[in-house]
Formats: C-alpha cells, structure tokens, sequence
C-alpha cells in the first residue's frame, strides 16, 4: 500500500506544467508582504503570475508592490482613486477586470499569510484528481505569541451549507480557468449587489456550489493563516469571536446576509420563503433541516440556537 508521501507526489505530479494566475489584494499590508510575495513566488510544480490590486494603502506597501514589480514581475492594477474599503470589493474588482492570459487556474491571496512551498500543486492535483472545479482547505491559523491552531473547514458537504456558510478562508481557494471566467461572469451581471454582500469567499462558494458545480473541500493545511488585528475576518477563534457572531446574529444582521446572497444565487423557494417569513412554522421547517445548513456538529449546534435567535 502507498505511504502518504507518495499518494502526494501523485497529486502534485497531476499539476505540472500547470499556470496559475494569483490575485493579491493589499491594504497597509507593508509589515508582512514581502513574507508572504516569497512564499508565492516559492511554489514549486507550478508556473505562478501575480497580479495585484492595492486598495489606497498609506504605508509602504506600494513600495514593496513596485520592488517586487521590478524584480520579479509582479502586475498591479491600475488604482481606481477611490477606497474600496473592504476584501470583498477588492476581490470582485480583480475578478471583473483582470486579464487572466493564459492561465489554467486562478488563486485568490491574501497579504499577509504564508503559504506552504506546494499549496498550488497540491490543490491542482487533487482538483485533477477530484475532477473538481474549484478549492479550498484547511489552515493553520498563528498569533504574534506564537500560539498556533488549526482551522477544520473540510466537514462533509450539506445540501445548502453553502447559503449559510463559506468553504473556509478565500485565501486558499483555487479555481479552473473555466469556472473562473464563469464567475467572472456571474460578477459582471450582478456586481453592485455582490459588492454589498459582507465576504467574497461566502459569495464564490454559494454561486459556484448554486449552479451545481463541484467544490472540493480539502483536509490537507496548505498555509499559515496570520491573525492579527487588522484581519478583515480572521480564524473566528476564542470568547471575543463568539461574542461578535452571536450579536451580529442577535441584530438581525447575519439573516440579511443570508437572505441577500440566497435571492442572489437563487435559493430553493422553501428555503428562501422560510427565511423571509421566519414565522414560527418557518423556524421549525429551518430546525428539521438544519443539519443540512452547516458541516460541522458545533456548527450546527450553533445554527439551532441561531434559528431561535434570528429577528
């Protein structure tokens, strides 16, 4: 029987002579850029370009973009003028208007991770393997103290997890050239509203996963997920992160988020029509499917207690 390190070395053989075209999104990310551009250009099995798109950032890092610009041919999209002001509208910007050339598959990057030397060549390889059309994985997610913790994304699949919840961080997500320009696409038609929507990995997985296309969840770690206290979301670990999903579900806010990007995807009809009624017959529909809303048991646990506590 075949080690482990073998059954890798099939995989990410699959993935040779692949071309995979990177959209970074930066904002004031000069303190950990340069790790994370190393960590890019080092992937090994696989043809990388880089693309960037800064959203008006005033520390340096528009300097390291130029220096690495000047030495490794990194791309950077012209500046708009205007703040963006959010990961979201940074990545639907670089889905709507970059050239993606020749490239086989497409990653999205964040600025201030480090990924494994075969993050791409894995994912390709299991996407090959998998006859897949896009990805993500699992994470380890590391503090300044040096504490360190796996992020578990890759439970089992559900009918409609994927209106409720996004795959796991965007920044391992990986697409074929085929399914990116179908999302391109489907961004093109319905940009405003998708730029209104809270995370752009969320929006991805429930477009690509609505239109009945296959998302491969890996268990495989394939990055260092720095937590710090400028990230735009996080590992969503600890007391303080539960106390934050609790009152944003509290408020109302977290049912508009999901009720939005159902209308946009286009939900089932029960399933939306609970969720806009919310009724007390709707809420007991809700809890005899909600097994099928989440993928882990502690997230379902949560989405019971979040059903009662939805306005």
């Amino acid at each position: 029987m075949p080690g482990r390190a073998s059954v890798m070395s099939e995989i990410e053989a699959r993935a040779s002579g692949s071309r995979c075209l990177i959209l970074l999104a930066t904002h004031n990310g000069e303190r950990w850029l340069s790790e994370q551009l190393s960590s890019l250009y080092g992937q090994v099995g696989v043809s990388v370009r880089v693309v960037a798109n800064d959203d008006n950032s005033t520390d340096g890092t528009r300097s390291v973009l130029d220096q690495w610009a000047a030495s490794r041919g990194l791309q950077q999209l012209p500046g708009s003028g205007q703040r963006l002001g959010s990961a979201n509208k940074n990545f639907l910007r670089m889905i709507r208007d970059v050239d993606i050339g020749a490239a086989d598959y497409v990653a999205l990057a964040d600025q201030d991770d480090v990924w494994n030397t075969d993050k791409l060549a894995h994912a390709i390889g299991r996407l090959e393997a998998a006859g897949a059309d896009a990805y993500s994985s699992n994470v380890e997610a590391f503090w300044p103290d040096g504490r360190r913790r796996i992020v578990r994304k890759s439970h089992p699949q559900k009918a409609w997890d994927h209106l409720f919840s996004s795959p796991g961080p965007g920044c391992t997500f990986v697409f074929r050239r085929s399914i990116f320009l179908e999302i391109r696409s489907w961004v093109l038609r319905n940009y405003e509203a998708a730029s209104n929507l809270w995370v752009h990995d969320w929006t991805l997985y429930a477009y690509v996963r609505s239109a009945g296309h296959i998302w491969l969840i890996d268990d495989y770690v394939s990055l260092r997920y720095r937590q710090h206290d400028g990230n735009d979301i996080g590992a969503n670990i600890g007391l303080s992160a539960l106390a934050r999903r609790l009152a944003r579900m509290r408020s109302g806010i977290y049912r508009n988020d999901v009720l939005s990007l159902a209308r946009l995807v286009g939900a089932p009809p029960r399933v939306l029509q609970a969720l806009e009624r919310m009724n007390l017959r709707d809420r007991f529909w809700l809890l005899a499917h909600v097994r099928q809303f989440r993928r882990g048991f502690t997230e379902v646990a949560a989405m019971v207690f979040l059903i009662f506590l939805m306005k």
